[in-house]
């Protein structure tokens, strides 16, 4: 979800705003999506074989994680839109920053919960409750998403860099991206050399 929304913000600034800019929030953004890509790589190479019931809790459990990006967008967002750009003001007397305190107050109980009910208790009554749980959480994720998604167009009309400060902080990102990509490449090698021999062993 992380990186759909990072998907939409780039193409979003580059389109709609400065073309520079959404390179340059796609070469920062490199880091954490092909970190998250490796991840993925890593756990299905050493997947073990696990019940149906432990693969749907794991599905259950990461679908919430989708929600909780969802909030997360519209928290950030909104901050950017009404205390750094100022260009927005919350009319609900409940809203900004209370209402991230009130969605805080929902989540977390939320996601402890589900935990506690996917991979504590695991029993079936237990797993369809995990289900309702996760359902309703997407729908307050969805309307966290949508929210963020308006603010987002601040950022695009607000967002500008001088032309040194465009310069140094290219040389600085790919900079870090090239050293970055080193590091996981030899990881990477380190892994799969370890696989070949666990396997030769075998």
């Amino acid at each position: 979800m992380s990186a759909a929304i990072s998907v939409f913000s780039i193409l979003t600034i580059t389109c709609y705003g400065d073309a520079w800019l959404g390179l340059l929030y796609l070469m920062i953004l490199a880091v954490p999506l092909s970190f998250g890509v490796y991840q993925l790589r890593t756990r299905k190479l050493s997947a073990s074989s696990s019940s149906r019931a432990e693969k749907l809790g794991r599905i259950l459990f990461a679908l919430q994680g989708v929600a909780l990006a969802g909030w997360a967008y519209d928290l950030a967002t909104t901050f950017y839109a009404i205390n750094v750009a100022r260009i927005a003001v919350e009319t609900n007397p409940l809203g900004w920053p209370l209402g991230s305190i009130g969605a805080l107050s929902y989540y977390t109980p939320t996601v402890l919960l589900t935990y506690v009910l996917l991979f504590k208790l695991k029993a079936k009554v237990s797993l369809c409750a995990a289900v309702l749980i996760t359902v309703v959480m997407l729908l307050m994720g969805s309307m966290n998403l949508n929210a963020g998604v308006g603010n987002f167009t601040f950022f695009v009309w607000t967002a500008s860099l001088s032309m040194s400060m465009r310069y140094n902080l290219l040389v600085l990102v790919a900079a870090v991206d090239l050293t970055y990509t080193a590091i996981l490449m030899m990881t990477s090698r380190k892994r799969i050399f370890d696989l070949r021999k666990l396997t030769m062993r075998k």
